[in-house]
């Protein structure tokens, strides 16, 4: 499918669709990637379990969601057309607390439609999919998802679970149909399964800044930046391991050098000597093997947990920069131990919202494995903006209170 010359950023894209059919809910997984201006079709894949999709989704690159199940409600509206979009929702389902819904309208010619769910039911299945690791960067509902793909489609149009098509009087409508595998949909020259059109419009109003109305703007910004952090910690933990395994690699040939040419200048060394000298070698070098399998063997499943405990109830006020894990309590210099602060993480980030990031940091305090919060730096850079730096004290890392 040709993009002109709008401006993409990445190269892959991952969807997700959950939908239901006669009560069964099921998980279609789609996979492209941009190449020459173009969305090309990498992977489609169709589960009724979860744990089936870990060998298909890539941690490392980000994951938008549709929801599509029967607890999420599709209803056209009338030709009248409100104003505002709370307007669109309280016409077609009056008297309902919108605090307690996420909502998202397809504003199209011919089939103007608002897709609703409750927080909770969303909520359920994001917590599910935590459940496997996986945390999503965006979230979409129902059929309102289809809007950026619309003006690409002829009728009929068949779905995971919903089929689009004109009536007799001339109005379109959406009902619900039986999920045909065979069935193949074209959109500009690309040929796609009809089951995972939801996801496929999803990316593509993402890639074109076409996402339909809704208010899932301030919670797909607070998704997307849960899964931008996870993904940083992740990753520096992966190079930081990397470099403590590297210098200590560069560590014990400088000391191997070092020791041929004191022994080539010292000439003949009598067995017990060398026997002295090998073992303290040998020490040496155990002990910081052993400093480093304790850092490996406990970074993954802790680190992860931190990672988890920081990040939930993160205010939308608050953009994490840096979270450094057992930092290190000096520089590192030839020949002296690495030395890690092993209760210690440090977190720096951005505010804009003073009272929030006190009730954020009296929550980190409350937590069971926190002993301490320590606010090092607090500088009010802007009108709106302060920049911040916390340093946290932890029960022996991994121990509770």
């Amino acid at each position: 499918m040709m993009l002109g010359r709008l401006h993409i950023s990445g190269h892959s894209y991952q969807g997700l669709e959950i939908f239901e059919v006669d009560g069964l809910v099921h998980y279609a997984f789609l996979k492209l990637k941009r190449s020459k201006g173009e969305l090309e079709l990498i992977q489609s894949f169709t589960t009724d379990t979860l744990s089936e999709l870990a060998s298909h989704i890539d941690p490392k690159k980000s994951l938008w969601v549709q929801l599509n199940t029967s607890r999420v409600l599709n209803k056209p509206l009338g030709r009248d057309r409100p104003k505002t979009m709370e307007q669109w929702v309280k016409t077609v389902f009056p008297n309902l607390d919108l605090e307690q819904f996420y909502f998202q309208i397809m504003d199209w010619d011919k089939l103007p439609l608002v897709s609703i769910a409750k927080r909770s039911v969303v909520q359920e299945h994001l917590a599910k999919l935590k459940e496997h690791g996986w945390v999503p960067a965006g979230l979409s509902l129902g059929v309102a998802g289809l809007l950026p793909c619309m003006d690409f489609l002829e009728p009929p149009i068949q779905g995971s679970n919903f089929r689009i098509a004109p009536t007799d009087d001339g109005s379109w409508n959406v009902s619900p149909a039986i999920w045909e595998p065979e069935h193949t949909v074209e959109l500009n020259g690309l040929e796609l399964p009809a089951l995972h059109l939801l996801s496929f419009s999803h990316l593509l109003g993402h890639v074109q800044g076409m996402e339909p109305a809704s208010n899932l703007t301030g919670f797909n910004q607070k998704l997307e930046h849960l899964a931008i952090n996870k993904r940083l910690f992740q990753m520096g933990l992966q190079w930081g391991l990397g470099f403590l395994l590297t210098l200590l690699l560069v560590n014990f040939m400088l000391f191997s050098h070092y020791r041929s040419k004191t022994l080539d200048a010292d000439g003949f060394i009598d067995p017990a000597q060398q026997a002295s000298l090998l073992k303290q070698v040998r020490e040496r070098v155990e002990v910081k093997e052993n400093k480093l399998q304790a850092l490996m063997g406990s970074s993954n499943s802790r680190a992860t947990y931190y990672l988890d405990q920081i990040a939930e109830g993160l205010p939308e006020s608050i953009l994490l920069d840096v979270l450094t894990y057992q930092p290190l309590t000096r520089p590192i210099q030839e020949d002296k131990p690495i030395s890690l602060a092993a209760d210690h993480i440090i977190i720096s980030g951005q505010t804009n919202n003073k009272m929030e990031f006190s009730g954020w940091t009296a929550k980190l305090e409350s937590m069971e494995w926190v002993q301490e919060v320590e606010i090092e730096r607090y500088e009010y850079t802007s009108g709106t903006v302060n920049n911040f730096s916390l340093k946290l004290y932890c029960d022996a890392i991994g121990q509770t209170k």
